[in-house]
């Protein structure tokens, strides 16, 4: 969210790190969901015990032995709307003890992060305590590669479960269009802040994976000017909408990376679509760190991500604002022929984006694996 290194070094702007603290070694295997606080203090593992501080040295040979879930709750005092987000945390056990290890915020597409509970009273929120496999695999395969990962449930923080089986339980403050682009930024916010203070986290290797409305997430989260768009919507727009719009707090964690699976580029109206050369640069998306969308040219939300199946809006937005300050251009996309909305579940039993089992689905789902695990790889271990 936040700066790019570039703007960074021009507006001398420091960004808040996370304490020096290092991560236990944890057992073998994949242990049971846990509970903890999340306001305890970040010296303090799991169970409140203080954690030994390793060495840097400390980290050589040590290997993932298996991975742990954790349940927490981001808390209000750090969410702009007063809002507690509940998540889960997934996270390494090592063979030793390791320091800070590179963290994925990783944001769930429309059909929410956990399940429709299947009967009354299941779990003691609005959803199911059960994570969709889709999201499950991607938190174990990070997890298991050394990212500390967390997934925040925005659609649970409101008090209902799917966007699209769930609208009755919907609030007013979420049933527009931008008033759930503009909560979830504030939910990403909140995120980041919580996991770069985490003690197992280094804060200077932050990432961001989304699937499709939290792939739109990913490349907001990472505009060059949130600042200015927050105060432009609110300017013309604050007064038609049920939710405030204020200003997000200095000291924003950067993130290093984002990776978007099959976004809408269109932003709801938050980022105007001019792509004139009258129009302010600074009405324009510009991602300040890499951003690879991975897409399929017949899935209709492509047309303003890419130029070459669409008007392809953001990536020529981009470009002139690259253009503007002199910098490179971090905007990349990567279509998949035949390739529809929600491939990354083909051959899955998640309900979060429909999808099939067609040949065209699976060989991008197996395709653009490849490209978004090398691309966090690169920018953050």
């Amino acid at each position: 969210m936040i700066q790019a290194n570039w703007l960074k070094a021009a507006a001398a702007t420091v960004a808040v790190l996370a304490p020096g603290h290092i991560n236990a070694a944890y057992g073998a295997d994949r242990a049971p969901a846990t509970q903890i606080d999340a306001d305890a203090d970040p010296a303090d593992d799991s169970h409140g015990h203080p954690q030994r501080l390793a060495r840097a040295g400390d980290d050589d040979a040590a290997e993932v032995v298996g991975t742990e879930t954790i349940h927490v709750t981001l808390p209000a005092r750090l969410h702009r709307h007063g809002l507690a987000v509940p998540a889960r945390l997934v996270r390494p056990r090592w063979s030793k003890k390791v320091g800070p290890r590179p963290a994925m915020l990783v944001l769930h597409g429309s059909g929410g992060l956990t399940r429709m509970p299947k009967h009354a009273g299941e779990g003691d929120g609005p959803c199911s305590h059960e994570m969709e496999p889709q999201y499950e695999r991607w938190a174990e395969r990070l997890a298991e590669r050394g990212y500390v990962v967390l997934l925040p449930s925005s659609y649970e923080a409101r008090g209902f479960c799917d966007m699209h089986v769930d609208t009755a339980r919907i609030p007013e403050t979420f049933d527009d269009r931008p008033e759930a682009v503009l909560g979830r930024l504030y939910d990403v916010d909140a995120a980041s802040r919580w996991l770069c203070d985490r003690p197992e986290v280094d804060c200077d290797r932050m990432g961001l994976l989304g699937f499709s409305h939290g792939a739109t997430m990913v490349l907001l989260a990472l505009h060059w000017q949130i600042d200015h768009m927050l105060d432009r919507y609110r300017e013309h727009f604050g007064h038609a909408i049920d939710i405030p719009i204020p200003d997000l707090a200095p000291g924003r964690p950067e993130f290093q990376v984002g990776v978007a699976y099959y976004p809408g580029c269109g932003f709801d109206g938050v980022i105007p679509l001019a792509t004139d050369r009258v129009s302010s640069v600074f009405d324009k998306y510009h991602p300040t760190a890499p951003i690879h969308i991975l897409h399929g040219d017949d899935d209709p939300l492509v047309k303003h991500c890419s130029e070459r199946f669409g008007p392809g809006t953001r990536p020529r937005q981009s470009a002139q604002v690259a253009a503007h300050i002199g910098a490179d251009d971090p905007f990349a996309i990567d279509v998949y022929h035949e390739a529809r909305h929600g491939f990354d579940n083909a051959g899955g039993s998640g309900k979060d984006e429909k999808s099939s089992n067609s040949p065209a689905d699976v060989a991008a789902r197996d395709k653009a694996l490849k490209v978004a695990l090398d691309e966090l790889d690169r920018h953050l271990r």
